[in-house]
């Protein structure tokens, strides 16, 4: 997985190789349609060669073929205009005017063409897909949680907002690392509200890296395991290292994944080394916390339950109660 600024910078190279493809068809057409054209582009490239001569030696005659140039350059546009195609027919075209497709304008600075692309690349490489791209904290629907308080006087929906406002502080200040824990049973909103969440962070510019614990441990496996330099392994490598250093890393479902004593050490390096650097991460699981603590080693049991703040969604299947 490349960076995102890799990723545009690939992208507007292809751009520039297209608009030089199609510059060198629309060459090839006009020298097929009129032979003078052939030898007038043959004199304008020597002559360019002599004017830098001329410019490298201080010779006095750059002012006389600067006008030879000129001159050939009326040659071409009237053999332009002859043959019914306009003047620009033969420059160079480019999709940013501003970089010329480079990614960095004159004074070196970052395009407003890249610094877009890259922010394309960011949301891709995020592996979120379309639908949890829809799912943001604009989108939250309240009216699914009760309002009917219970014996503490607490209702789903109080404990749906105060997770809501939990999530919306730290997807707001994810630079400061943090690390939240979604909990509940199936149906819940646990991945509704992490991909809100990602949406945000991803809104702000920040890195974000979505996986499944299932897809994960695979990916970890990969990695531990692979005997070749194959495009398989190098994926499996380059997401690895980009889970460990993305601003934010959200994982699906912990508890579904295959559990061996690699994974679960994996797993725990993984934590580890967010911890470290400081790195955010959320995690959703179906999982109780004597259940947590039932599959994974006292290690990772701490690490989770200790630098995690919990938020836990009340029980009911939001999915069927769309549809009742």
């Amino acid at each position: 997985m490349q960076s995102a600024q890799v990723l545009a910078l690939n992208e507007l190279n292809n751009k520039r190789e297209a608009h030089r493809t199609e510059l060198e068809r629309r060459r090839a057409e006009v020298r097929r349609r009129s032979a003078e054209y052939a030898g007038i582009e043959a004199d304008l490239q020597a002559a360019g060669n002599r004017l830098l001569r001329s410019v490298l030696n201080g010779s006095r005659d750059f002012e006389s073929i600067k006008e030879y140039i000129q001159g050939k350059q009326r040659d071409k546009i009237r053999v332009l205009k002859g043959l019914d195609l306009p003047e620009d027919y033969l420059d160079e075209k480019f999709d940013c005017g501003n970089c010329h497709d480079t990614g960095f304008d004159e004074n070196g600075l970052k395009c407003r063409c890249l610094k877009e692309l890259t922010a394309k690349y960011i949301v891709y490489n995020s592996n979120m897909t379309e639908l949890m791209k829809a799912q943001t904290f604009e989108n939250f629907d309240f009216s699914l949680f009760s309002p009917s308080t219970d014996s503490k006087g607490r209702s789903k929906l109080d404990i749906v907002r105060s997770g809501f406002d939990k999530a919306v502080r730290f997807a707001d200040s994810v630079e400061q690392g943090g690390n939240i824990l979604l909990r509940g049973s199936v149906g819940t909103g646990k991945t509704y509200l992490s991909s809100c969440i990602g949406n945000r962070v991803l809104e702000r510019g920040k890195t974000v890296y979505y996986q499944t614990a299932y897809k994960l441990c695979e990916i970890l496996e990969k990695v531990r395991f692979k005997d070749d330099d194959s495009e398989d392994a190098a994926q499996a490598v380059s997401e690895k290292k980009y889970a460990e250093n993305a601003d934010l890393l959200i994982i699906d479902d912990l508890g579904t994944e295959f559990l061996t004593q690699f994974t679960a050490a994996a797993l725990f390096d993984l934590f580890n080394t967010r911890l470290m650097k400081n790195k955010a991460t959320v995690i959703s699981t179906n999982l109780d916390f004597e259940a947590v603590n039932e599959r994974y080693s006292a290690r990772m049991t701490s690490r989770i339950l200790g630098e995690y703040a919990v938020i836990t969604m009340p029980d009911g299947d939001l999915r069927r109660k769309k549809f009742e």
